[in-house]
């Protein structure tokens, strides 16, 4: 416990670890109703950075959860390893860059996971298209009639 401890304490880990406390508080915000997940949306825009698709306040807990998590297994890894002085500094430095890279990479996994999803349920046709299925036939939307084989098509091309 003590070596988890120093390694969220030290000094990449403790950037993320300070940022984790406001992720998780506003994420409390938020399912207390206190706020909104997409407050953050009018303020900043996470397409720029290739990460567009979902709020702003979902892409930012991403990488602080991402980051704290890579930058506390490579503290941990480092401070069992032999560096000493500015050779352990530059590791912790380096540490720090990768884990920002790793977390925008994590993240953008996730939110292009999510668009393709969204990308592909968009695509899909609904069933039955504008039509209210009946026993012997079915009735569009707006009253056409057609066959329950479909013989007479519809002529009604307006979304419901």
């Amino acid at each position: 416990m003590g070596e988890f401890l120093y390694a969220a304490a030290g000094f990449p880990a403790i950037l993320f670890s300070a940022a984790l406390p406001v992720v998780l508080g506003f994420w409390l915000l938020v399912a207390l109703g206190g706020a909104a997940v997409d407050s953050f949306d009018a303020d900043a825009n996470a397409g720029a950075v290739g990460l567009g698709g979902v709020p702003v306040a979902v892409v930012v807990s991403l990488m602080v959860v991402a980051g704290w998590f890579t930058s506390l297994a490579g503290s941990v890894l480092i401070g069992r390893s032999a560096l000493t002085g500015l050779v352990h500094v530059a590791a912790d430095v380096a540490l720090l860059f990768l884990s920002l890279l790793i977390a925008w990479w994590v993240t953008r996994r996730a939110v292009r996971a999510r668009a393709t999803r969204a990308h592909r349920r968009a695509r899909r046709p609904k069933r039955g298209g504008p039509h209210v299925a009946g026993p012997l036939f079915s009735r569009c939307v707006s009253g056409c009639r057609r066959t329950a084989r479909g013989s007479r098509p519809c002529r009604d091309r307006s979304p419901r």
